[in-house]
């Protein structure tokens, strides 16, 4: 997949990924991974924009999370790397060793299984299938290999008739060196010459440990002495020999052994694309694998795909705090934003520590996550697109290099922004206008603001200025957006809410710090009459909306009790109705006995009066058979009634949100959104229908 990531997403300036916290999402990836070729991949990860390659790396990152979540089977794909291997397989005359043939064989094997398992998958895995596209088993490799190497790796005697013959040869040869070395040995034991380890090996040779006193007494060659001097090593002189033959015989099984690896190497050459295509195939889904357990562990979905540049994030949660609050067990606070062609640009107004700038790293993170494959932390109605650029302006930036102040640097990057910025780019800018005199700066701000705006590009803004939030107001595509706070408690509820500016609460908040009344009360003398009017309307409105909040909460609990009462009723209404049925059931069942009674008595009767007393048997036999087969019929539907109810119940346990499902007669897969009552809202593809229950079916 490599040369596809030509076509990267621009980032702008070059610390983007360091400002995001990007590296520490390519670091959780990486300790996933098993393989050195998955790590780089994971450590390199950028961004890409190119539909066509971006879909597929998201569709197998959701199938392999899929397969972890079912804790369905999946084949065993660790492997070990053969680029080495591959590289001397590129080189003209170059020998494979035993343990490198043992890896191409390992890697052939587990690609091998791989594609079998695959082979069948397509209408349940297929992106993961893609991997593995245009690869065929195999058997060739394990057939040329099988033939010289047994399974622990050595090369087999009958690979050549001449190495069966050299080995057989110094078989004997080990067993006479071993008899006449046996005898040196019990002969000097004997007489007590030999040190505690009585033998050893020395230099290839095989020699016995006499203390150094008796040396002179042994004839040999003496090969060495211990450390202590205290013991010699002396290889008998009616063994020199038969080492001599015994290394001969030694040296000719390696240079038979060598000559054999050296023709396998030359067999399995040809076989260089398929091991290098197949090692890729493996990395990548290693890889893959990588990704999934990440996704697995910040809780990731997949939302929809767009080529389009959008960013609809429902319930979205920053993934690092998601890591980070697992282990203290807190629950990270979700957020909403939506970025598209409408709404364009938000701005985030609100007091400090209100969650802000997280609003705007989680945005920004997770659009860089989504166009590197990975899955993101949020609802799967999120909807995420592509974008060319991301352009970000975070923290403070001040330039040693080219001794530039923060604002001057600041101004360097607003600069790039209006000369690169358009319709496919996401901009990113916290804190928007600071860090020169604050009426200037914000009038500046609102420019910039109002030039990003008439070049369609999509955005993400904070600020604390008011001009900036009256330009939000009045601007097409942009809009306007607030931290929540606790009216109350001045606590931040990090909560973004859509729609409104934010106060600043900078005057009750210095209250509530406990500030002199004195020295917030000449500061608001100070302040602009229609700032601090506009200011305390947002905090009125603010109080009002925590309000109104208060109010829906208790209406909801109120509806949730009545919903129980409602349900309570039902219950005993329906259990009323049921002795209702069952009291008129018999009644009906009376009714059946008087009217065959009085039939009874009739055809009693007409016995005694017939005269024709076939006809009326006849008669009588119809009448009973018409019965029977109304019994009958009504038992067998009220059998398909309960067999369809039982049925309708089953799939109601098996099939719930996020339930990949089919249709009964059709072939194409679906996910389920939703479930009301009996239906079911599915999304086939980029069809969304509602079906019955009774006419879908899961699929594993």
């Amino acid at each position: 997949m490599g040369a596809f990531y030509l076509a990267r997403m621009r980032v702008y300036p070059d610390d983007v990924y360091h400002r995001f916290e990007f590296e520490r999402i390519r670091e959780a990836v990486e300790q996933h991974c098993r393989s050195n070729l998955a790590r780089e991949m994971a450590l390199h990860m950028q961004p890409i924009n190119q539909p066509e390659v971006l879909e597929p790396l998201l569709k197998q990152t959701h199938e392999y999370l899929g397969v972890l979540r079912s804790g369905a089977f999946f084949p065993p794909s660790q492997f070990q790397e053969i680029v080495r291997e591959l590289s001397l397989l590129q080189v003209s005359g170059a020998t494979l060793l035993e343990k490198q043939v043992l890896l191409l064989r390992d890697l052939a094997d587990t690609a091998n299984s791989l594609i079998r398992y695959l082979s069948d998958k397509q209408a349940v895995i297929p992106a993961l299938c893609g991997l593995f596209q245009g690869q065929e088993v195999n058997k060739e490799i394990l057939v040329l290999i099988d033939e010289i190497l047994d399974p622990a790796g050595e090369v087999r005697s009958s690979a050549s008739k001449e190495l069966a013959e050299i080995r057989k040869n110094l078989s004997t040869a080990k067993r006479e060196l071993d008899k006449v070395f046996r005898a040196q040995l019990t002969k000097l034991k004997k007489l007590g010459w030999l040190a505690e380890t009585e033998e050893s090996v020395y230099n290839g040779r095989r020699v016995l440990s006499v203390m150094a006193e008796q040396k002179r007494n042994v004839k040999g060659l003496i090969q060495g002495s211990s450390d202590t001097g205290k013991t010699s090593f002396i290889e008998p002189i009616e063994t020199v020999d038969l080492n001599n033959e015994v290394f001969e015989l030694q040296t000719q099984e390696r240079r038979e052994i060598m000559w054999i690896l050296h023709q396998l190497t030359q067999r399995l050459r040809p076989q260089r694309n398929w091991l290098s295509s197949a090692q890729d195939a493996l990395a990548e889904l290693d890889f893959t694998r990588a990704k999934a357990y990440f996704a697995r562990d910040i809780n990731a979905t997949m939302p929809a795909f767009s080529s389009k540049p959008v960013s609809n994030l429902i319930d979205a949660r920053h993934p690092i705090l998601v890591l980070q609050n697992r282990q203290s067990q807190k629950a990270v606070v979700p957020m909403s934003c939506m970025l598209d062609a409408r709404q364009r640009m938000v701005v985030i107004s609100g007091p400090n520590a209100g969650g802000k700038s997280i609003a705007l790293k989680t945005i920004g993170l997770l659009q860089l996550m989504w166009q590197s494959g990975l899955l993101v932390p949020a609802s799967e109605r999120s909807e995420l697109g592509i974008f060319h650029r991301l352009f970000a302006d975070i923290g403070d930036s001040q330039s040693i290099e080219y001794e530039l102040s923060t604002y001057s640097s600041r101004l360097a990057r607003m600069k790039y922004f209006l000369e690169f910025a358009d319709r496919r780019t996401l901009v990113l800018i916290d804190e928007f206008g600071t860090g020169t005199d604050p009426e200037l700066g914000g009038a500046i701000a609102e420019a910039i603001l109002e030039e990003l705006a008439g070049m369609k590009a999509l955005g993400v803004i904070t600020t604390h200025y008011m001009n900036i939030k009256l330009a939000a107001e009045r601007l097409e595509g942009v809009v306007n957006a607030c931290m929540q706070f606790d009216d109350e408690t001045l606590m931040p509820l990090f909560r973004l809410q859509i729609g409104q500016p934010g106060s600043s609460y900078t005057y009750v908040i210095a209250e509530k710090a406990g500030l002199p009344k004195a020295v917030v009360d000449r500061a608001r003398s100070r302040t602009t009459s229609d700032k601090l009017t506009l200011d305390s309307l947002l905090q009125q409105l603010h109080q009002q909306q925590q309000e109104l909040k208060k109010m829906a909460e208790v209406f909801d609990e109120k509806q949730i009790k009545a919903e129980a009462s409602k349900q309570r009723y039902d219950e005993l209404f329906n259990r009323w109705k049921e002795k209702i049925e069952k009291k008129n059931a018999t009644a009906d069942e009376d009714h059946k006995l008087m009217e065959l009674g009085k039939r009874l008595q009739g055809w009693a009767k007409e016995w005694e009066a017939s005269k024709d007393k076939k006809e009326l048997l006849q008669k009588i036999t119809r009448t009973f058979s018409a019965e029977k087969r109304k019994k009958i019929s009504k038992a067998q539907e009220l059998k398909k009634e309960k067999k369809r109810i039982a049925e309708l119940e089953r799939k109601k346990l098996v099939i719930k949100v996020g339930s990949r499902v089919k249709l009964l007669k059709g072939k194409q897969l679906g996910v389920v959104e939703d479930i009301q009552g009996n239906k079911a809202k599915v999304m086939f593809g980029n069809l969304k229908t509602i079906a019955s229950l009774e006419n879908l079916e899961a699929v594993d």
